[in-house]
């Protein structure tokens, strides 16, 4: 899996993978313990009280394995847990975000819908619910769902830095998306998706210093960062430093190679950069070499 890939979901995946009372909650909510006192000797309900059993594990497999980033052993453990306990949105939520990890944005969406409808308290559903549709270039409807995450979490640095990327991925609001950047560094001063985002803002916005400013200092905090790098190239480019520019953009392409139709996505290319079929803003010598078929742009089912 590229870094990009995993930046896509890391907006909103981190926070919730590292909370370990998600487990305790899986083994402690009242709809996953098995209520033993209606068992009686005479009439033993043993395969319900086995079903729910089998629900706990099934369910603690599945954080584990989106923890882990074993990402098909996720989806078949998180998809057994729905199967026995469809009731429950912890299934739904974890598979989410194994979908996310894979560009299946469809798929997360429909994961995310269902846990938000089980559990719409919950800001980690409606976070991940924003990030699916993010993914999608559903960016208005994203922010939607980003605001209902921070209504019940107001100072989730990723979550805050989510919505800043799809507000900038929508074009409007720039200034607010700043604000957003500048409480997530304020709670999280390190974070190179905070900077990563307010660098995207500026570069919208054509203050290319300032984006190349937030894009450097992002690749300071997590070098190598393929979306920084990329960003960093097209602001070197708008900058007249086509050396640097080269550099950047094909170690970013090397770690990624969707990475183009990611920043297409957000309106700082254009389509003909992706497919070699219109106008595209780089010049030859900084062009990727045209797509047939890009998994990122295309239908993730």
């Amino acid at each position: 899996m590229t870094q990009a890939r995993r930046r896509i979901a890391f907006c909103v995946i981190i926070v919730v993978l590292i909370i370990a009372g998600a487990i305790l909650q899986a083994i402690a909510a009242d709809k996953l313990r098995p209520d033993f006192s209606t068992i009686s000797p005479a009439a033993p309900n043993v395969s319900q009280a086995e079903k729910s059993g089998e629900a706990i594990l099934e369910g603690l497999a599945c954080i584990t394995f989106v923890v882990g980033l074993q990402l098909p052993l996720a989806e078949k453990a998180c998809s057994a847990a729905i199967d026995l306990r469809p009731d429950n949105p912890l299934g739904y939520k974890y598979r989410g975000f194994t979908y996310l990890l894979q560009h299946r944005f469809e798929r997360a969406e429909m994961d995310f819908r269902d846990a938000t409808r089980l559990d719409p308290k919950d800001a980690g559903n409606h976070a991940g619910y924003g990030q699916s549709l993010s993914g999608q270039g559903r960016f208005r409807e994203a922010v939607q769902q980003f605001n209902i995450a921070l209504g019940l979490s107001p100072r989730d640095a990723n979550v805050l830095s989510a919505r800043a990327w799809a507000r900038a991925g929508e074009g409007k609001d720039l200034a607010a998306a700043v604000k957003d950047c500048e409480l997530a560094l304020k709670l999280k001063p390190r974070s190179s998706v905070a900077l990563d985002s307010r660098a995207l803002v500026h570069l919208r916005a054509g203050r290319n210093r300032l984006a190349l400013q937030d894009y450097s200092s992002s690749l300071t905090w997590h070098p190598g960062g393929t979306v920084a790098l990329f960003g960093r190239g097209l602001t070197e480019f708008r900058l007249g430093h086509m050396t640097a520019a080269r550099n950047d953009l094909s170690l970013a392409r090397r770690n990624d190679p969707e990475i183009d139709d990611i920043f297409i996505m957000v309106g700082v290319l254009e389509a003909g950069c992706h497919d070699g079929k219109d106008t595209c803003s780089l010049p030859e010598g900084l062009r990727a070499a045209p797509q047939t078929g890009s998994g990122y742009l295309s239908v993730s089912f």
